[in-house]
């Protein structure tokens, strides 16, 4: 258990505040729940242990995949990712 302590320590060291452990750690424990009300309930857990901003980051994590399918199908997105490949088809 002390070294999961020290890799904790050492990744909140390193990493910005969106990634730390407890961030993660958040993230991980909403994500969990049962279903839709347990969510709800451990979202509360998460954002009075660790607050606002923190709670914001963690429930940031669990939105991106949605996040980035919305990107992926937007008419900016589609139009990068045709102007990108068609200067590096060669």
């Amino acid at each position: 258990m002390e070294l999961m302590k020290d890799r904790k320590g050492w990744i909140d060291e390193r990493a910005p505040k969106h990634l730390s452990s407890s961030v993660i750690a958040g993230a991980l424990y909403i994500h969990t729940g049962k279903d839709a009300q347990e969510k709800i309930e451990r979202t509360q857990h998460v954002l009075n242990k660790i607050g606002p901003e923190l709670a914001g980051y963690a429930m940031a994590l669990l939105v991106l995949p949605q996040m980035m399918d919305m990107m992926r199908e937007s008419d900016k997105y589609k139009d990068l990712t045709d102007k990108i490949q068609s200067h590096t088809v060669h």
